[in-house]
């Protein structure tokens, strides 16, 4: 991805008195133009790279702003291995591990060990326990499209079906609440959209390309429209089940009653998500009020039993 690209790319520079575009495009398998890029970018972010053409000419970075062990500490190194942890678990990205082995070459043997030790002592994992969808090929797809700004088309199995999108702009991948998300532009409705990437297959390049835009928060709507619709509901828990509660609410939302009871005061959506959660809990939770929840919960149950009846 292009901010662990650009990472790397410093710390080589840190490393080397000077490296051609060329050299750096084959390195991390991309265009020339987009080292160049990702170059203006270092340069705006205000570390002074350099850059000189013909002959013995290349892209440096100024040699008064290399202090004697870089600028990088063992506790920087450390952060960022982390952070590229995280992504390389989420996204199992190919470029992701290259990053990720090329920075821990640039550790100098005096960090090694401190380095080792601090990354070793924090792990993510945000891996789902039921594996599903393999992202890569879609991931793969949006990404490409990302880096060299062109428009893609892919198919996707929504609500209403499946359905082909077309001359989507491809801004920005978005990880909530352990799903991936794609935040592309649909030039035809001019709005910003978001997409799950395990419902999209079948990703594909188009020959047009796009200028970025202004990125609106991806989850700015549906966050406000989501705390408008939430209401408290009262709900009578089995103690076993306080683990899983706790998904979902606190321990200040709980009362004991003793008995091995509790009430719950759960922030509730009355739509097919929330009442999946509650039933999710089996006969480990009744719902004490209101009585159109409770209603709705016995017309639901009752039709899941219909169906093993026949």
């Amino acid at each position: 991805m292009k901010f662990e690209r650009m990472l790397a790319i410093v710390m080589l520079l840190l490393q080397r008195k000077q490296i051609t575009g060329k050299e750096l495009a084959e390195m991390f398998e991309v265009s020339v133009r987009t080292i160049y890029r990702d170059i203006e970018a270092i340069s705006a972010a205000g570390i002074p790279v350099t850059t000189a053409s013909g002959i013995g000419g290349g892209i440096g970075i100024m040699e008064q702003y290399k202090i004697e062990k870089g600028i990088f500490t063992a506790d920087d190194i450390s952060t960022m291995l982390m952070g590229l942890g995280i992504v390389h678990n989420a996204l199992s990205g190919t470029d992701v591990t290259k990053v990720h082995a090329k920075i821990k070459s640039f550790v100098p043997e005096e960090f090694a060990d401190d380095v080792a030790s601090k990354t070793e002592q924090v792990m993510f994992d945000l891996s789902s326990w039921i594996r599903g969808k393999d992202l890569n090929p879609a991931l793969d797809g949006v990404k490409h499209g990302m880096e060299e700004k062109q428009l893609i088309n892919f198919l996707y199995l929504g609500r209403r079906g499946q359905e082909r999108f077309c001359g989507i702009e491809p801004h920005r991948l978005v990880f909530k609440d352990s799903q991936w998300y794609l935040q592309g532009y649909v030039s035809k409705k001019e709005e910003f959209k978001l997409f799950k990437l395990r419902r999209m297959y079948d990703v594909h390049m188009e020959a047009d390309s796009f200028n970025r835009r202004p990125l609106p928060h991806p989850f700015s709507d549906f966050t406000h429209e989501m705390s408008r619709r939430t209401f408290k509901i009262k709900l009578l828990l089995d103690h076993s089940a306080v683990d899983k509660m706790l998904d979902y609410c606190s321990l200040e939302d709980m009362t004991d009653l003793g008995n091995g009871r509790l009430l719950v005061e759960f922030p509730f959506i009355d739509d097919d998500y929330g009442y999946g959660i509650l039933l999710s809990f089996g006969n480990k939770l009744t719902c004490v009020e209101p009585d159109f929840v409770r209603g709705e919960l016995q017309r639901r149950l009752e039709e899941m039993l219909a169906q093993y009846s026949v």
